[in-house]
């Protein structure tokens, strides 16, 4: 019903009366699908999986996330800035070289110290899907890559498509996977999805673009490397530290409060970011492309970032209040009883959602305006406090709970303040 919802509200206020508005509904469309079909199949897993399952599901994304950030140096963010192909193919093949090294040193890694990585995640509870996770980091850093080259050349109804298909895929092989008691069967119906993105993203670029890979050159190579390696030395960091936050305070939740609580946060956590992956990653790819488009014109971003966050007001505040109300017996009827709890946590974590769904969108004019520096540092702030919190809240005996409302109270105040610094940055014209 709350798909249904935004799409409705989405519809109109972002009518395709543009090409910008079309590619921001093609993208939508593709994501609100996506989105929809792990919240449409959640009450199935939810009651074939248990919350530990969904425990160690976390965490083993956690370890992923943590990788998959490094895993290409952040330069593929850098394939939709430069004018020429040429420059944009060998920052894809910069980034894919990278990737590959990273790769096979984390397979060597874990292949040695598999057990002392273990124990110093405190990720026990993984054991041998561990084994997994290069494969997984593989494929997370393709999908990136590719996206971001698609983001490049448009290709938004193949952006949209695969990640329907990866959705689905997903959606499709988990309950399967779980009905027959399959070990790790939320993991490896991930790795499953991740595959079929990779796959439609690199059919296009090999049907559309494949002869410009006769341009990558050695020096050319090294000549963007060193051009924008802001990414690696700051936006690498930035990103890192964002992932810092969330899978080191999952690795502190699993270690102070056990897998079966951390399942009811991932849990809460998966549905509130319905609204934030519907709107704010398919308007933040096509945003993305439209602002590096308006700064290399030299025309002024303002008034584009307000509109768009007069929109986005529009939007939460009457979806974000009907989920404050409605969360707890709305998990306990489409999850089942037990499942309440989750609604719980969720009720507490809206006010930080909701200025997270406003700043989503907008989050990369500070890389397009070569404010990164900035922005690491007031995200750092909050990347050190969330996990800070968690461990000076279980010293202090406060339970759950009460660590919940303060990580939201910190967050409202802090995405508040990111968010207007943002738009005030987009007043200046360079």
């Amino acid at each position: 019903m709350s798909n249904i919802f935004i799409g409705e509200v989405v519809f109109n206020i972002f009518k395709p009366k543009s090409e910008f508005s079309r590619n921001v509904l093609t993208l939508m469309t593709g994501t609100t699908i996506a989105q929809a079909i792990p919240i449409a199949i959640s009450p199935i897993l939810t009651r074939i999986y248990e919350p530990k399952d969904f425990g160690i599901f976390a965490l083993y994304i956690s370890i992923v996330s943590l990788l998959s950030i490094i895993v290409t140096a952040r330069y593929e963010v850098a394939i939709v800035l430069p004018k020429d192909d040429t420059d944009a193919i060998n920052i894809l093949a910069l980034s894919f070289i990278i990737m590959l090294i990273i790769v096979i040193i984390s397979s060597i890694m874990i292949l040695v110290f598999k057990d002392n990585i273990l124990t110093l995640l405190n990720a026990k509870s993984v054991g041998n899907l561990l084994y997994l996770v290069p494969l997984s980091i593989l494929l997370a850093g393709l999908n990136q890559i590719f996206n971001f080259w698609s983001n490049r050349k448009e290709y938004f109804k193949t952006i949209s498509r695969a990640q329907m298909s990866q959705s689905l895929a997903i959606g499709t092989s988990q309950p399967i996977l779980g009905y027959f008691s399959i070990y790790g069967g939320l993991i490896l119906g991930n790795i499953l999805g991740r595959l079929v993105s990779v796959f439609m993203y690199i059919d296009k670029f090999l049907k559309n673009d494949k002869e410009l890979l006769n341009r990558v050159d050695k020096s050319v190579m090294i000549e963007n490397m060193k051009k924008y390696k802001d990414f690696p030395l700051i936006n690498s960091l930035h990103a890192f530290s964002d992932i810092i936050r969330t899978s080191f305070s999952v690795m502190l939740i699993s270690s102070f409060f056990g897998a079966t609580i951390l399942g009811f946060y991932s849990l809460s956590l998966r549905v509130l970011q319905v609204p934030v992956g519907i709107i704010g990653s398919a308007l933040g790819q096509v945003l993305y492309q439209k602002f590096t488009t308006l700064k290399n014109d030299n025309i002024l971003i303002y008034p584009y970032a307000k509109e768009i966050f007069i929109k986005l007001i529009m939007i939460a505040i009457p979806l974000f209040v009907m989920l404050y109300f409605i969360s707890p017996s709305l998990f306990a009827f489409v999850f089942g009883e037990k499942w309440r709890v989750a609604g719980e946590y969720s009720q507490i974590l809206v006010p930080y959602l909701f200025f997270n769904f406003l700043t989503s969108p907008i989050s990369q004019i500070p890389i397009i305006l070569n404010r990164q520096k900035s922005f690491f540092y007031f995200s750092l702030i909050g990347n050190i406090g969330m996990p800070l919190i968690i461990f000076l809240g279980y010293i202090c005996l406060l339970s759950i709970n009460e660590i919940l409302l303060i990580v939201s109270i910190f967050f409202t105040i802090l995405y508040s303040y990111i968010l207007f610094w943002i738009l005030n940055i987009t007043r200046i014209k360079e």
